[in-house]
């Protein structure tokens, strides 16, 4: 009897490790050891607030997966933009002058196109690149060093 009892104690408590452990979110907070050790979020879907209000996203365009390195406020974002990889250059180069944004340096080397943009806070870049036929991938990180 005391091994059944034993046995039926180890199922439980697998059974609440498992079920704690399966539980998911969209934001997740990791320590990432460094020379010191820095927060970093991860999330998903939508802009995270250290990008400032008026960020332009072209219109279609999906959130994919964000980061933020809470110490240093450096954020990365990964965008589906739904046009080709000149198309979506235009959009950002355009989007981010009227959006009150200096736009540093936009050019291409034939797989990707970096921008680099400022505004009175902060510099950033977009580095959009071909995902697919008329789907393009940007990558914007605000708040580079």
């Amino acid at each position: 009897m005391s091994k059944l009892r034993a046995v039926l104690v180890a199922v439980v408590a697998l059974a609440i490790v498992v079920t704690g452990c399966s539980r998911s979110s969209d934001t997740t907070t990791t320590s990432v050891a460094g020379s010191a050790s820095e927060d970093v979020v991860f999330g998903q879907g939508e802009l995270p607030a250290t990008i400032p209000a008026g960020f332009p996203l072209p219109d279609g365009s999906a959130i994919g997966s964000t980061m933020v390195v809470t110490k240093t406020g450096l954020t990365e974002v990964v965008i589906r933009v739904g046009s080709e990889l000149g198309a979506a250059a235009d959009y950002f180069n355009q989007a981010l002058s009227q959006a009150g944004f200096t736009v540093d340096k936009s050019e291409a080397d034939g797989e990707r196109w970096l921008i680099e943009f400022s505004d009175a806070s902060a510099r950033g870049t977009i580095e959009i690149s071909k995902a697919a036929s008329g789907i393009s991938d940007a990558v914007v990180r605000y708040n580079v060093p």
